[in-house]
């Protein structure tokens, strides 16, 4: 039964990341006509197939050739990724008690955290030490608090920024926007399992993007054997938005791992360039990102204590003082193409024939995922 509904899982992504494709393609500038030659379909196939992977969906490499101008064997389409490669390198059976929001604080207690205020988990609630509190005490509980805040969704799956909603506490309760919503309300709107958070003050290099969301710097960092590294890094920002995630609209920006500057471009979800913020016309080439060493430095210790993991996404937050702080981790459904076409180059890059080697070797001795 479990491999079924794992099957079932598998061909469900595979479609949605087929659409995604098919929606990207439409929106790219020439993708639809740029076409592959013999020589590079048949470099493709071949580079794939001693792995084991004897299908490779090549309209990926005719847009990642339309955004890239190049065929490198060695990208990874994102449906590729999805269901051939991460269920091998991330335990997806386990993965869900790292996304829980509120659980995320007892694995890195002693790491910089946005303050917690209130949580609510399974219907029951909690302050931020995870000390229970009777449901008629949650509105004197948050008597103190001031300020802007977040209600969040503790589970949400895969760091999509959905129900994220910025709030003002107050005696009569919550005000979100022109609207003010009681306890009642805001159990109505999300059930059971959420929390409020203290919004973060974040460092004014990184502010004057976009100062109405909270702007993160993604990296994903990949284990092989006892070496964890940063792979690729993108500052995400808002756009209009409270969030900065690209489904509600955010843009993402490259960082160089080496020299922290950002690349001279950011895009969108459809993969359309911006040399400068929409909204705040600030430009984004020859800008560097504060305390980027720090920020590899704390993402790498994260990873370090999730060993099922070996591939990881780390969404952190820069305070006003330059000190980064753990916003999210992300342990499955990691969305990979926006990296590649920013860092304009394999996700893996180097290492990509040890991993695909490592999958390679745990799909032949029957790894369970």
């Amino acid at each position: 039964m479990r491999q079924s509904l794992q099957r079932a899982e598998l061909v469900r992504y595979w479609w949605e990341y087929r659409g995604r494709l098919r929606a990207l393609m439409r929106h790219v500038d020439g993708a639809r006509a740029t076409r592959l030659d013999g020589r590079e379909r048949q470099a493709v196939r071949q580079y794939w197939a001693r792995f084991g992977v004897q299908y490779i969906n090549l309209d990926w490499y005719r847009l990642f050739k339309a955004l890239n101008g190049s065929v490198d064997p060695r990208y990874v389409p994102e449906e590729t990724f999805r269901t051939r490669l991460e269920p091998l390198l991330c335990r997806r059976d386990v993965s869900a008690a790292y996304h829980d929001k509120n659980q995320i604080d007892r694995v890195f207690a002693d790491l910089l955290r946005p303050r917690t205020v209130l949580r609510n988990i399974y219907g029951a609630y909690f302050d931020g030490a995870y000390r229970p509190i009777k449901r008629e005490d949650v509105a004197g509980h948050l008597a103190g608090c001031h300020g802007a805040h977040f209600l969040k969704p503790s589970i949400s799956g895969t760091g999509s920024g959905n129900n994220v909603a910025c709030v003002q506490v107050s005696r009569d309760g919550f005000n979100i926007g022109a609207s003010l919503l009681t306890l009642e309300d805001i159990e109505r709107i999300y059930v059971q399992d959420f929390l409020l958070q203290e919004g973060v003050q974040q460092h004014a290099s990184l502010a004057r993007f976009h100062a109405g969301s909270l702007n993160t710097l993604r990296l994903i960092t990949l284990r092989l054997g006892d070496s964890i590294r940063p792979i690729a890094a993108t500052l995400r920002m808002g756009n209009g938005s409270h969030v900065d995630n690209g489904h509600a609209g955010g843009l993402l920006c490259g960082v160089n791992l080496a020299s922290a500057a950002l690349t001279p471009f950011a895009c969108d979800v459809w993969f359309r360039r911006y040399q400068r913020h929409p909204v705040t016309d600030q430009p984004f080439a020859g800008q560097d990102i504060v305390s980027f060493a720090a920020i590899k430095d704390l993402a790498m210790t994260v990873h370090s204590r999730l060993p099922y993991f070996d591939v990881l996404s780390c969404d952190i937050a820069v305070l006003e003082n330059g000190a980064p702080c753990l916003v999210e981790v992300n342990t499955f459904g990691q969305g990979v193409e926006p990296h590649q076409y920013l860092k304009g180059a394999p996700l893996f890059d180097a290492a990509t024939d040890d991993v695909l080697e490592l999958v390679a070797r745990r799909a032949r001795g029957g790894w369970s995922h």
